[in-house]
């Protein structure tokens, strides 16, 4: 993920320069600065931290790193962007947040899927029917991820053979021993889909019900008036399934995410208008790759000291709503 989704994009946007590169494998931090042409490589993060140079940080690590990477980078005045999920537990998420505060610092969560351009376009399509009323009021959302394939051959990343570092399991305490490594993919997987919830229909009201027992996991949501239901699973499959399906009281909006990794093909988005002429439509959106352009996005909110999309305050509720998940299980 940090060669593949993140450096090949941050070494590319014109107006970001990457100066450094920190990895505990310090041959792999060589091989990696070399491949894209990365002037300086060290061995820890807080090398980083003391570099006055450098602005921001941007840090692909385990899920359980994230939190204390974060917090010694923004103490140091570096802007933040960590991939999703912010954290493994509550606590760790909101200092994470107040850090940034205290220090003024940009923390930005990659939830790069907001940033496609059919997801983008999907949400606007939602905002004016809400507006407009042409279909009647929202009665039911589907939401759905059983993955697949989501790498679609896009390269190979260096490697080596020095060992993976030790990270401490940041879990919540409460959570029991038999159920960390669900924790884990749950957390990492589906954390995507209840912030795309979010995205798409506005702020979730109560988890209703979850259940993780099945090899598919079923989550509901309220709503403001209607529930979401997210189904959560696996496919063994050389493509991508995952998308919401919202049901109005005359038609739906449908918008199906792709791999990934698979650059420059947005979201596809589909509209269904019932009534005496029924119209099924298939608005198109541009073209562009969603950690692109999340990448972008976070250059220009330093640059232009607007705020990060999604920042850590809004990403802690996505979190909120994991724990929920597992106290109920």
């Amino acid at each position: 993920m940090g060669q593949l989704a993140h450096l090949v994009n941050f070494t590319d946007i014109s107006n970001c320069e990457v100066v450094a590169l920190a990895d505990y494998r310090i041959d792999l931090a060589a091989r990696v600065a070399d491949r894209y042409s990365i002037p300086k490589f060290c061995a820890s993060h807080e090398e980083l931290c003391a570099d006055s140079s450098i602005d921001a940080i941007v840090h692909i690590t385990s899920d359980d790193a994230h939190a204390p990477i974060s917090i010694d980078s923004l103490n140091s005045g570096k802007h933040v962007y960590t991939e999703k999920p912010m954290a493994t537990n509550l606590t760790d998420a909101r200092r994470m947040v107040e850090t940034a505060e205290s220090r003024n610092r940009q923390l930005m969560i990659g939830y790069m899927k907001r940033f496609d351009p059919g997801i983008e376009l999907a949400r606007s399509i939602l905002d004016e029917l809400r507006i407009t009323n042409e279909l009647g009021l929202i009665t039911h959302v589907r939401g759905y991820c059983f993955k697949g394939d989501w790498v679609c051959s896009v390269g190979q990343a260096e490697t080596t053979n020095e060992s993976y570092p030790e990270i401490e399991s940041r879990v919540p305490q409460w959570l029991p021993r038999d159920q960390i490594q669900e924790f884990y993919q749950f957390n990492n997987v589906y954390c995507h889909n209840i912030n795309l919830t979010r995205y798409l229909l506005g702020e979730v009201g109560a988890l209703k019900f979850a259940n993780l027992d099945s090899p598919t996991k079923l989550m509901v949501l309220n709503m403001d008036g209607y529930d979401v239901i997210l189904e959560l699973g696996s496919v063994t499959a050389n493509f991508w399934e995952e998308g919401f399906k919202v049901y109005f009281e005359d038609g739906w909006v449908e918008v199906q995410s792709p791999p990934p990794l698979l650059r420059n093909v947005p979201a596809k988005v589909s509209v269904y208008k019932a009534g005496s002429i029924q119209q099924h439509i298939q608005p198109q959106s541009d073209w562009g790759w969603a950690f692109r352009r999340a990448a972008e996005h976070f250059i220009e909110s330093i640059q232009t000291g607007n705020p990060v999309n999604p920042s850590g305050s809004n990403s802690i509720r996505d979190l909120e709503i994991v724990e929920e998940v597992f106290r109920r299980f």
